[in-house]
């Protein structure tokens, strides 16, 4: 399984400007975000794929700078993870689990960084959609490390 979720048009584009790319992402992830909310999951999943496809961009180029980059590749993957599981398809909530988790663990050898990608490796498994309802508040309470999502609103909306 290999999920792609920007053409190939849009991802040259997006992936030869990094600012462009962030601007992008910022876009899509807020409205990922808005359709989850609404309850629209499946709606939710393109544009929260192409803000995951494009966070895995910008760790790669440690754009605007490593932690922030890593914290919004979390996000975007967590995002993503919930809204699959939210419409029932844990396959693709579990791929996109195990490659995210993956990805980082690559960036564990740099041992300046070490702390901060284990504690985004930690977010994935632990965040609060995957906890049983009933401990939800209390793991959310003792949760250190925890990455909140990162969503501003973008001037020009490409999607």
């Amino acid at each position: 399984m290999n999920l792609r979720y920007l053409c190939a048009n849009h991802r040259q584009w997006l992936m030869s400007d990094a600012r462009r790319a962030e601007q992008a992402w910022l876009d899509w992830l807020e409205r990922g975000s808005l359709l989850c909310e609404e309850g629209q999951f499946a709606e939710a999943v393109p544009f929260l794929g192409c803000a995951f496809e494009l966070a895995d961009f910008l760790l790669g180029a440690r754009a605007p700078g490593y932690s922030v980059a890593a914290m919004r590749f979390t996000d975007s993957a967590r995002l993503l993870i919930d809204a699959y599981r939210q419409r029932g398809d844990s396959g693709h909530a579990n791929y996109v689990l195990v490659t995210s988790s993956s990805r980082l663990a690559r960036e564990l050898a740099d041992r300046a960084r070490y702390q901060l990608t284990a504690d985004c490796i930690r977010t994935l498994y632990t965040a609060e959609a995957s906890i049983p309802e009933p401990w939800r508040g209390r793991v959310r309470d003792a949760r250190a490390g925890g990455v909140q999502a990162a969503v501003g609103s973008a001037a020009t909306r490409l999607h």
